[in-house]
């Protein structure tokens, strides 16, 4: 069983979702936990209301938690992957088990401070933690001025082994239309995002589980095929 950590202030359920429903159209079992402060996947999955409750959607599972990540059983999945925004001090251990961690960002002021700020947390209640390495993605990218390398820029504060995945999602207003279809009618069809979307996907899953891209186009096929 491997252990994905997704962690940084810009809304990630979108990319975490279509990930979780590849990795289920290929066979394996997922489970996705929603460790956000404000338990933003109950807003794209009818259901979930209480914490540690834990519902089926579009072949896999999704889990919602509180302060104690840890109370969730996780031994039967072949992946379990968390989307966390806040530090709570009960969840150490999964710092320092996890197979990959990787840090979704965007070029916004405001998510950058509170990615950092995220860092310094984390680095000041486990120390030990400094060094520890984490995959970059770039998400809702564009033209401008700003761009990863000023971004990167700021984050050379923290004590952090960086591992560029060069990949980037550009914002686009397809991949938004999409994604608010899928919340209000809370499905996950995944068929009319980007082109560019789907190669970041694929290149981000390719690098993180180490699949072959083949089988990896192959199980976006079928994820874009199957039903909600």
């Amino acid at each position: 069983m491997e252990r994905w950590v997704f962690i940084g202030a810009v809304d990630k359920r979108d990319l975490l979702l279509y990930i979780s429903k590849v990795l289920a159209s290929s066979g394996h079992r997922v489970l996705l936990i929603d460790a956000t402060d404000k338990g933003k996947y109950r807003y794209v999955i009818g259901g979930i209301v209480e914490e540690e409750e834990l519902i089926e959607f579009n072949g896999f599972d999704v889990a919602r938690v509180g302060t104690n990540i840890g109370d969730v059983h996780i031994n039967s999945y072949d992946y379990c992957l968390y989307d966390i925004d806040h530090v709570s001090q009960n969840n150490g251990q999964l710092w320092s088990i996890a197979e990959k961690i990787t840090w979704v960002a965007s070029y916004d002021r405001y998510e950058i401070a509170e990615s950092i700020d995220f860092f310094s947390q984390l680095f000041r209640i486990w120390p030990q933690l400094q060094g520890m390495k984490v995959h970059s993605v770039f998400t809702r990218t564009m033209d401008s001025h700003v761009d990863e390398r000023y971004v990167m820029s700021l984050m050379d504060q923290l004590p952090i082994e960086w591992i560029s995945t060069e990949i980037r999602v550009p914002w686009d207003e397809i991949n938004m239309a999409v994604q608010t279809e899928n919340e209000h009618s809370q499905t996950l069809r995944m068929n009319r995002i980007t082109r560019v979307y789907k190669r970041a996907l694929t290149d981000l899953i390719t690098q993180l589980g180490g699949w072959e891209i083949k089988t990896v186009k192959r199980a976006f096929r079928k994820a874009e095929r199957r039903k909600a």
